[in-house]
C-alpha cells in the first residue's frame, strides 16, 4: 500500500486517542482506519504497540447496519484470507456471520486469534458495555458523546486506543471538536490539496479507477460540483459549513439559458403536488410539478403555484385555490400522480392546516367521499435519513438539478423564483417555496440517494 501523507501521519501517531479528519473524497479515511486496526489485531503494526504482543478484541463501530455492510466489504478486501479462522464466514449481501458480525484473525506472533467485532451504535449504547477490548475504530462520527465515552471505558484496562475517521457531517461534532481543542484527541486534519494526494516517496498523484489523476484540475472539478457552502466540510473536512450568499448559486432567473422559461415538455410527465402550510403572508404555498424521465437524471418542470399573499386564507380558500390552479392548466385532481404535504400546521388551533383538512375540503368541492379522493395527500415521511438532515439532502438534490439545467420553472411561479434567488438555508422568509418543491419531489429525492455520484460536467 502506498500511503498518502495524512494516512502515514495517522499510522505513525503514538496517541491513544486519534482523529483522522477530512472531506469525503480520496483521502482514504476508512482504508487507513481498517488497516491500522487490522495490523493491531494481527500483532504486526510497524509503528504502534498498545498491547499487540497478545491476541485481543477490537471493535469497528458504525452508525447503521447499511454503513456496516459497506465497511465489512472493505475489511474483507483488506484481509489476508489465509490468516482468518475457518469459522469466519463472509457473504457480500449479508457481511460476516455472527451477531454482531465477527472476524477471527490470526495473531502472527503467538499463532492465536484476535477477535474483530462490528458494532452498530445507532440504537443504544448499552450493547457496548461489559467488555474489555484493546482498540476501537469509529468510521464516521458517533451520534453522541456518550457512545464514544462508553467505548473509551472498554479500552482502559488494556491501555488500549480509540480512533475516529470522519468527515464532520451527519452527526453533532461539537463535542469532538472540543475534545480535539483540549488535546484529548489528536486531530490529524487533511485538506484536499494536490500534495495530500501524492503518496509518500512518490511524485505522481493517485488515480481513480478509470485512470483520472487526482491532481489540481480534478480537485477544481470536485469543488465545482459541490454547493459552495458545503465545500469547507465535504471537500476539506473543516468543522463548519458556511453560507455567505444564496444557496442555489447556479440558479439563473434570467437569460436565454436560465432556469426560468415559458416552455412545456415534449414528452410525457408525471404530475406531482407539493404543499407547505402556513398562516402568515406568503407562507402557504402549493406547487404543481412535472417530472420527465430521461436517461440519467430526470428533468423537473414547475408549471404553476398557488400562494396566499395575505396569510388570511382558510383551508377552504386553499382548496379552491389549488383546484383553480389545476383548472388554468387544463388539469383535474385525478390527473395528479402523487401529492405530498408537510405535517400539521398549528395543531388544535383555529388556524390549523393539515393534509387531512385540505383533503376534506377538496372532497367537498369535488363531491367525492374523502376516502375515494385519488391521489390522497401523503405526509412527507420522517425517520431514518428524513429528519433534520432531509432539508440539506433535498436542497442538495435540487442544487445538482440546477447545475445540470434540469430544473425549469414557469415565469408565473414568482414566489418560487424569488426563493431560489434568495434562500440561504438560514432565512426563514424564503424557505417555504423550497420546502414545497422538496415535498413534491420527496419520493424521487429519497429513491435516488446516490445523487452525489460524480457524473457532472460543470463548465
Amino acid at each position: 500500500m502506498a500511503w498518502l501523507p495524512g494516512q502515514d501521519a495517522y499510522l505513525r501517531s503514538q496517541d491513544r486517542f486519534r482523529l483522522y479528519r477530512g472531506g469525503n473524497q480520496s483521502i482514504g479515511k476508512t482504508t487507513v482506519g481498517l488497516s491500522d486496526l487490522l495490523w493491531h489485531a494481527e500483532g504486526r503494526h510497524p509503528f504502534r504497540n498498545y498491547g499487540q504482543n497478545e491476541p485481543g478484541e477490537y471493535w469497528i463501530c458504525c452508525a447503521s447496519w447499511s454503513q456496516s455492510l459497506a465497511i465489512q466489504t472493505k475489511l474483507w478486501d483488506l484481509l489476508d484470507k489465509a490468516s482468518i479462522h475457518e469459522n469466519t464466514k463472509y457473504r457480500k449481501d449479508t457481511g460476516f456471520s455472527g451477531k454482531p458480525p465477527t472476524i477471527l484473525v490470526r495473531h502472527k506472533p503467538t499463532g492465536g486469534y484476535s477477535v474483530i467485532r462490528f458494532k452498530t451504535t445507532g440504537q443504544d449504547t448499552l450493547d457496548l458495555a461489559g467488555a474489555s477490548i484493546k482498540g476501537a475504530l469509529f468510521d464516521e462520527p458517533p451520534h453522541d458523546e456518550s457512545t464514544y465515552s462508553e467505548v473509551a471505558k472498554r479500552v482502559q484496562a488494556s491501555n488500549g486506543w480509540v480512533s475516529i475517521t470522519m468527515t464532520p457531517v451527519g452527526a453533532p461534532v461539537d463535542w469532538i471538536r472540543d475534545r480535539a481543542a483540549k488535546g484529548k484527541i489528536q486531530d490529524i486534519h487533511v485538506r484536499l490539496t494536490p500534495a495530500a494526494l501524492i503518496p509518500v516517496g512518490e511524485t505522481e498523484p493517485i488515480r481513480l479507477k478509470d485512470g483520472t489523476p487526482c491532481d489540481a484540475r480534478w480537485i477544481e472539478q470536485i469543488i465545482a460540483e459541490t454547493p459552495e457552502h458545503e465545500v469547507p466540510v465535504r471537500i476539506h473536512g473543516e468543522w463548519e459549513m458556511r453560507i455567505t450568499d444564496r444557496y442555489f448559486t447556479k440558479f439563473r432567473s434570467s437569460g436565454a439559458d436560465g432556469h426560468v422559461r415559458d416552455e412545456v415538455p415534449e414528452g410525457e410527465v408525471e404530475l406531482l403536488l407539493g404543499i407547505d402550510y402556513g398562516t402568515k403572508p406568503g407562507k402557504q404555498i402549493v406547487l404543481l410539478v412535472g417530472v420527465e424521465e430521461q436517461e440519467g437524471w430526470p428533468r423537473v418542470w414547475v408549471f404553476d403555484e398557488y400562494t396566499d399573499p395575505t396569510g388570511s386564507a382558510t383551508v377552504e380558500d386553499d382548496a379552491e385555490g389549488v383546484l383553480a390552479m389545476l383548472d388554468r392548466n387544463d388539469l383535474r385532481w385525478a390527473d395528479l400522480a402523487m401529492a405530498h404535504g408537510d405535517r400539521v400546521h398549528m395543531p388544535g388551533s383555529a388556524q390549523q392546516k393539515s393534509n387531512k383538512d385540505l383533503m376534506g375540503q377538496l372532497s367537498r368541492l369535488l363531491r367525492v367521499p374523502q376516502q375515494d379522493l385519488v391521489p390522497q395527500i401523503r405526509t412527507v415521511k420522517r425517520g431514518q435519513d428524513r429528519g433534520a438532515g432531509s432539508v440539506s439532502t433535498g436542497a442538495r438534490w435540487l442544487w445538482y438539478q440546477t447545475v445540470r439545467n434540469n430544473l425549469i420553472i414557469n415565469p408565473r411561479c414568482r414566489r418560487l423564483i424569488d426563493a431560489m434567488d434568495r434562500w440561504n438555508m438560514a432565512d426563514d422568509d424564503w424557505k417555504d417555496p423550497v420546502d414545497a418543491l422538496r415535498y413534491a419531489l420527496d419520493p424521487l429525492i429519497f429513491k435516488r440517494r446516490n445523487f452525489e455520484r460524480r457524473d457532472l460536467h460543470v463548465r
